[in-house]
C-alpha cells in the first residue's frame, strides 16, 4: 500500500462518483465515500494524493466540514490537494471553499 497512490472521491451521487473515479483510472487507486464520516475515515487510513470533494453530502457532515477538518490537521495531510466538485456555483460558495483552503 505504501507505493499505491489513492484518490478519494467524496460524492453521494453514484453516477458522478463513478465518472469522477474513472477519470483517474490507471494513475490512482480510487476510494469512494458517500458521506462525511466515511470520507474522513478513508482520508485518515489511506492518505490520498488527491481529494475530489462534493460540498452537499448526507449525514450531517458537509464538504465544507470535511475541508475544514483536513486543513486543521497538524501533520502533512493538511496540505493534501482538495478539488471541489459541486453543483453549488454561487460566488459566495466558491469564496467560502477557497477560504476553507480548497486547492481548486
Amino acid at each position: 500500500m505504501a507505493d499505491t497512490k489513492f484518490i478519494l472521491v467524496i460524492e453521494d451521487d453514484p453516477i458522478l462518483k463513478n465518472l469522477l473515479g474513472h477519470t483517474f483510472a490507471g494513475k490512482y487507486q480510487t476510494l469512494y465515500a458517500s458521506e462525511g464520516n466515511e470520507a474522513l475515515s478513508f482520508f485518515e487510513q489511506y492518505r490520498p494524493a488527491l481529494v475530489l470533494l462534493d460540498l452537499m453530502l448526507p449525514g450531517g457532515v458537509s464538504g465544507f466540514n470535511i475541508l475544514e477538518k483536513i486543513r486543521a490537521r497538524t501533520d502533512d495531510l493538511k496540505d493534501s490537494p482538495v478539488v471541489i466538485v459541486s453543483n453549488l456555483g454561487q460566488e459566495s460558495d466558491k469564496e467560502k471553499a477557497r477560504a476553507f483552503g480548497a486547492t481548486d
